[in-house]
This record gives C-alpha cells, sequence and structure tokens, in this order.
C-alpha cells in the first residue's frame, strides 16, 4: 500500500529520473513546501543559537558593568582640596558601612553582614585596589550594589547627583587604599 507522501505518479510527472532532476523532483509535490519549511527553520535555529552563544549579557542588566563604565577614567586631580571635599562626602554617605579609614568596619558593619549575607568591604585590600578600575569603583557608587534583590549597598547617583562628587569619592578610596599600604 504506497504512503500518502509518496502517490504512485509516473516517474516523469514527479520529476524523476526521466526530467533529469534529482531528489528534490522526485519529491510529491504536495510535500516539497512543508519541507523547504522545516528546512527554514533550522536554519533560523541554527543561526539563532550560534548568535546566543557569542552574545553577553543583556545590556540593560543592572548587574554587569558595562565595558565603557569599567574604561572611563577619573577625572578629578587628586589635592588636598578635593581629599577635604571627599572625606566630607565619605562621612555622610560611607563612614557607617566601610569604616573611617575604608576597611569594611564602620558602625553599622555587623549589622550590614548579619542582614546582606556578608561584610561591607575593605576597600584598603591591595586585591580591591588592583582589580577594581576607577571607572568600576565610579558606577558601584553611582549604581550601588543589588544581588538577589536585596540591596547590597544603595546607589548614590540621586544621593550625590554631581558626578564630580563621586569622582571624587574615587579619589578618596584610591587615597585610602595607598594610606593602607604605608
Amino acid at each position: 500500500m504506497p504512503c500518502d507522501a509518496f502517490e504512485r505518479v509516473p516517474a516523469s510527472a514527479r520529476g524523476g529520473p526521466a526530467t533529469g532532476r534529482g531528489l528534490e523532483g522526485r519529491l510529491e509535490m504536495k510535500w516539497r513546501r512543508p519541507l523547504a519549511g522545516v528546512f527554514a527553520v533550522l536554519a533560523l535555529l541554527a543561526v539563532d543559537g550560534r548568535a546566543g552563544q557569542t552574545a553577553a549579557k543583556p545590556p540593560d542588566d543592572p548587574y554587569e558593568i558595562p565595558d565603557a563604565a569599567r574604561d572611563r577614567r577619573n577625572p578629578v586631580v587628586r589635592s588636598d582640596d578635593t581629599l577635604r571635599l571627599a572625606q566630607v562626602l565619605w562621612q555622610k554617605h560611607c563612614h557607617t558601612c566601610h569604616g573611617a579609614q575604608g576597611r569594611g568596619d564602620g558602625p553599622n558593619a555587623r549589622l550590614h553582614e548579619r542582614r546582606k549575607g556578608h561584610a561591607p568591604r575593605n576597600l584598603t585590600d591591595p586585591k580591591v585596589q588592583e582589580n577594581l578600575t576607577d571607572g568600576e569603583i565610579f558606577w558601584r557608587i553611582s549604581k550601588g550594589i543589588i544581588e538577589d534583590d536585596k540591596i547590597i549597598m544603595p546607589a548614590y547617583e540621586q544621593k550625590v547627583p554631581l558626578e564630580m562628587q563621586r569622582w571624587q569619592l574615587v579619589t578618596l578610596v584610591r587615597e585610602l587604599g595607598r594610606t593602607a599600604r604605608k
């Protein structure tokens, strides 16, 4: 009993050897379009699959620091005035968690550790100083740190609205690292 897909049709009518059109010509006409559709879908999936493998995290991922932000350079020149102004901001916004010297030992550090699951970062640690660019520090000050919907560090973009002031804080973080190495 013949299959519905390939009805008994003379070879010349199916595009068989008598027409010289090869395998495609031999398939029953009603299967050509469905098979073409299947191959088209498979081709699209293959292309889409390759694109997904090379794609990075979505650009709107708030936890990932964009390359452009990492590469930003601090426009603030270190001076006594810069450090004095940054110290005022530090006392107001950073001291309670990071401590006076940036060691992560501020008055709220233990409470922070209990609520958030880890202590505030020791910003004087040479590994921290070496592994973070100025741009990354600026990004974290501006955008904060959120993990699993927990605010680990609040964003200071609104609380310290002037970029220059946030860059001053970056300068102070670098100074705290230098002072700790002495």
